[in-house]
C-alpha cells in the first residue's frame, strides 16, 4: 500500500479553498476528514516553505498542501533544489516532528539499556515482543551497549492495544526488572520477574507510532528523528545505513 493511500479519498473531493485563515481551513479539512477518513483529525496548519502554501499536518504523521485560492488539495512530498541535488521538505518535517517528540518522552516510560562508557550514538526503537526481528535485534544488545549505543525500547504491539501480545508488554513495562523482563520474554522464555502495579506507557506508544508513521517493528530511529530502519546490526547502526 502506497504511504498515502489511507487518505486518498480526500483528494476525490473537490474543495473550495479560497484563502482562509489557519483556523477556518483547519475546521474545513477536519469536516472533510470526518466524512471521507473519520479516523484522522487535523493536527495542525501552518505556513509550509512554499510562499503561499499551506501545510496540514494528519494525525497519522501525513500531511496535505492546500495553494492559496486554489480548489484543491494535495498529498506527496514537497522537494527543493539544492545545489545539483534535492531536499525532501516533507521528510524534514517528519523529522524534525519526530525529534520533538522524542525529546519531550518521559525517560520513565522506556526502557533503556545505556552504553557503556562513553555514549557515540542514542537510538528510540519501537518493539513487540512477539517479532522476530525484534528478538533478533535484542540479542546484540550487549553489543550495541558495548560499542557505546543507548538503546530506548518504545512498546508497539502489532496486533493493537486488545491482544494478548499488548499485555505481555504491559507487564515487562511494570516488572520490577524491566531488563530482565523484556530479556527473558525476548528469548522466548516465560514472564518471571515480579511485576509491580503501574500505569504501563503501551497504548501512548502505540499512539506516538501512529502520529509519526510507524508502520512495523523494530523502527529504529536516532534522536534528530531520522529513520534509521527496521532490524539492524550494531555495525549498520553505527554507520547510520538500512540493513
Amino acid at each position: 500500500m502506497k504511504r498515502y493511500a489511507c487518505i486518498i479519498n480526500v483528494l476525490l473531493i473537490t474543495l473550495t479553498l479560497p484563502y482562509l485563515a489557519n483556523a477556518d481551513l483547519k475546521e474545513r479539512v477536519t469536516k472533510v476528514l470526518a466524512i471521507t477518513n473519520p479516523g484522522l483529525s487535523v493536527e495542525s496548519v501552518t505556513d509550509s516553505p512554499i510562499e503561499g502554501v499551506k501545510e496540514i499536518q494528519l494525525s497519522n504523521g501525513e500531511f496535505l498542501y492546500a495553494p492559496r485560492g486554489s480548489d484543491h488539495l494535495f498529498s506527496g512530498r514537497l522537494l527543493a533544489f539544492q545545489e545539483d541535488t534535492m531536499v525532501d521538505l516533507t521528510e524534514d518535517r517528519v523529522r524534525q516532528e519526530r525529534a520533538r517528540m522524542f525529546s519531550e518522552l518521559d525517560p520513565a516510560t522506556m526502557i533503556t539499556f545505556p552504553a557503556n562508557g562513553n555514549q557515540v550514538r542514542e537510538i528510540y526503537v519501537f518493539t513487540d515482543t512477539s517479532c522476530g526481528y525484534c528478538r533478533n535485534f535484542h540479542k546484540n544488545i550487549a553489543e550495541f551497549n558495548e560499542r557505546g549505543v543507548t538503546v530506548h525500547y518504545l512498546a508497539l504491539p502489532r496486533s493493537g492495544l486488545t491482544a494478548p501480545v499488548a499485555d505481555t508488554m504491559a507487564r515487562i513495562w511494570c516488572s520490577e526488572d524491566q531488563h530482565a523482563a523484556i530479556t527473558e520474554v525476548k528469548a522466548g522464555s516465560p514472564l518471571t520477574q515480579k511485576v509491580m502495579p503501574c500505569r504501563a506507557p503501551i497504548a501512548e506508544h502505540y499512539t506516538m507510532a501512529q502520529s509519526i508513521g510507524v508502520r512495523g517493528t523494530p523502527s529504529v530511529y536516532d534522536q534528530d528523528g531520522r529513520s534509521l530502519g527496521g532490524y539492524m546490526t550494531p555495525d549498520q547502526v553505527l554507520a547510520g545505513t538500512l540493513n
